[in-house]
């Protein structure tokens, strides 16, 4: 038979934390902030505490607080209660179901602002995945989607559909394509642009989707850069080399707040296809609902 006392019915254990984080801090100043209530909140509700109690808990000391003695004997027991709390939240953590895995495929050729833009809500997933990212060139995600090591790939370029059990590569958005610079480039280039690149520094991006559609286009207006460099992700190295690069127009914002580049201008006719490819066993993961969903909302 288990015997509940009277007190213990309507003891409420919000209050009771409020008293430990008082007693913890030595001010209901210091324990409001930690607990991010108001002080008059906090001193309320001890007060409630000690009426239910039917004794004092807090007595006055100086500019500070101190524990009664029957404060000091609910303060232990007070301990005891939230460590056998946590106690039993770890039990749990043994019994919990494991997070489900999620592994994604990123092209190296493929800006990494926009990867992260159209994955950002695939963290927000509840269940929370335990998501794995592989960044490769676009013929190893395309074998490891074959092998089924990965449930789904970001690409810049259309996948080979050769690969048993990649069963579509399905085409999420696509961008202008644009150059950017550091902002003293970025003022003297946009003037004229796109006439007299010849002098130009430039960072060009590796193989992939979008030098496809730059080296097409320099070439179809006879237009010539100079490039100091060929490098996945040149955004990160631009500004410390003086140097322009060309990414999709709808980064405007996130190269400008994250790496100090403006827009100079777009490559007319110039367009980056973006491409979501799933295997087989990756067509219905929530993750690519949560990709798409994130392109729409970047058209």
């Amino acid at each position: 038979m288990i015997y509940i006392h009277r007190a213990m019915e309507h003891l409420n254990y919000h209050h009771l934390l409020y008293f430990f984080t008082v007693a913890r801090e030595g001010s209901v100043a210091r324990a409001s902030l930690r607990l991010g209530l108001k002080q008059p909140t906090v001193s309320a509700q001890i007060h409630a505490l000690e009426r239910r109690l039917g004794c004092k808990l807090l007595e006055r000391s100086g500019r500070g607080l101190k524990v009664t003695p029957a404060g000091e004997t609910v303060l232990r027991y007070a301990e005891s209660i939230f460590a056998l709390g946590g106690e039993m939240l770890m039990a749990l953590d043994s019994h919990a179901a494991p997070a489900p895995k999620l592994a994604v495929g990123v092209t190296s050729s493929l800006p990494r602002a926009l990867a992260a833009i159209l994955l950002k809500e695939v963290f927000s997933l509840k269940p929370p995945p335990l998501v794995t990212i592989v960044e490769a060139p676009a013929q190893v995600l395309a074998a490891q989607l074959g092998a089924r090591s990965l449930h789904f790939a970001l690409a810049d370029v259309k996948l080979a559909n050769s690969a048993p059990g990649l069963v579509h590569s399905h085409l999420l958005l696509e961008s202008p394509v644009g150059m950017f610079a550091p902002p003293a480039l970025a003022r003297k280039v946009r003037k004229d642009f796109p006439s007299r690149l010849a002098a130009v520094p430039v960072l060009m991006p590796s193989p992939g989707g979008l030098r496809q559609q730059t080296d097409r286009w320099l070439t179809s207006r006879k237009q010539r850069v100079e490039k100091l460099a060929e490098m996945p992700h040149p955004e990160l190295y631009a500004l410390a080399a003086g140097a322009a690069i060309f990414a999709p127009s709808l980064l405007r914002e996130s190269l400008r707040t994250a790496h100090g580049l403006l827009f100079v201008g777009e490559l007319e006719d110039a367009r980056l296809s973006i491409f979501l490819a799933a295997a087989a066993n990756g067509a219905k993961q929530p993750g690519v609902g949560a990709v798409i969903g994130a392109a729409r909302r970047l058209l």
